[in-house]
């Protein structure tokens, strides 16, 4: 169906064993979410802990908690993108790295949907988890009803001018069976789903892990914020928690939509500043951020009883563990 690499934006150069310690250090937090799972909130979330809710000029969250994987525009590699971290200087006049490796924060903090590593594994399957005890990883899985129709109006919500400048990619799905199919194993991308779900599964009680469910963290925010601190190591006061979690809503992040944009900021005109639409970019799609409404409950409102039965099928067939069949379909503890 496609003759490169989907997404065709993303790189796992970063991570191979010989750079991954060029660039990353003891202390640092990677959110490696599944996709549609809470990534955004996650790192805004990080970002607000560290922080203790200070105010602080989140510019986008791409500037203050970057992206490592993520290529700017066609023929761009992670040496230029590793270049560019360390001297681009944003519109404003300041410095991308006094945002994202900032001396005043306790920690850095990246973004990734990568897998654990696994010796002769899959592409996707590379963040050297267990080889770096001192770098702390966050993973985050959801419900896959949930996930899917989240990713079912993602792709349409990404700028046009970005998906032409990637040959079409991501494309806007013509029906929900279509938008299914990609992420049913053996679609382009089953393994955002499937294979994220078993992978950091394995891993999930490692002391530098700490594996969430998007379930948890909306049904009571402040016992979430109060496990990502413990985990971050940020002792927070009861007033810093108040205002960490009030931050963390989606109330507070859907205000300040367009710090969640997702900036390009090694591109200049013509090439497009943002991957996302944002409320200015797309006339025909105001909405078009990756802050929704933060609930669970939406892929079963979403889709035909068809549907629903072809998926939990696949999800019966693919999750042999039953514990961590229920675990991703209902959140809650795992030992």
């Amino acid at each position: 169906m496609f003759g490169n690499p989907v997404p065709p934006y993303i790189l796992s150069d970063p991570y191979t064993m010989g750079e991954f310690p060029t660039w990353a250090r003891k202390g640092d937090v990677i959110v490696a979410a599944a996709p549609k799972a809470g990534t955004t909130w996650m790192l805004y979330c990080s970002h607000q802990i560290r922080m203790k809710g200070r105010d602080y000029n989140f510019t986008d969250v791409n500037i203050e908690t970057p992206w490592p994987d993520l290529v700017h525009r066609p023929g761009q590699t992670w040496k230029d993108i590793k270049s560019l971290l360390n001297t681009t200087v944003l519109p404003d006049g300041s410095r991308l790295k006094d945002h994202w490796d900032n001396p005043s924060h306790p920690f850095r903090i990246f973004k990734s949907h990568y897998h654990p590593y696994k010796r002769n594994g899959k592409p996707y399957q590379v963040l050297p988890v267990r080889e770096f005890p001192n770098i702390k990883f966050i993973g985050i899985v959801r419900n896959g009803l949930d996930v899917l129709a989240s990713f079912c109006t993602f792709f349409y919500n990404h700028r046009p001018d970005f998906r032409k400048m990637w040959g079409g990619f991501p494309m806007a799905f013509k029906s929900n069976e279509e938008c299914m199919n990609f992420l049913l194993p053996d679609g382009p991308l089953d393994y955002i789903f499937f294979g994220y779900a078993k992978d950091w599964w394995e891993i999930r009680n490692l002391p530098n892990v700490l594996l969430l469910h998007y379930s948890d963290m909306s049904k009571d925010l402040v016992g979430g914020v109060k496990k990502m601190a413990k985990f971050l190591e940020v002792d927070l006061k009861p007033d810093e928690l108040d205002r960490v979690v009030e931050k963390c809503s989606f109330k507070y992040m859907k205000a300040h939509s367009d710090q969640f944009n997702y900036v390009l900021w090694s591109n200049e005109p013509p090439l497009p500043s943002t991957a996302m639409c944002g409320t200015i970019h797309c006339p025909d799609n105001p909405e078009g951020t990756v802050v929704y409404k933060g609930k669970s409950g939406r892929g079963k409102a979403t889709f035909s009883e068809e549907l629903i039965a072809k998926w939990e099928a696949a999800e019966k067939a693919e999750f042999d563990d039953p514990a961590l069949m229920d675990w991703v379909k209902n959140g809650g503890s795992f030992q």
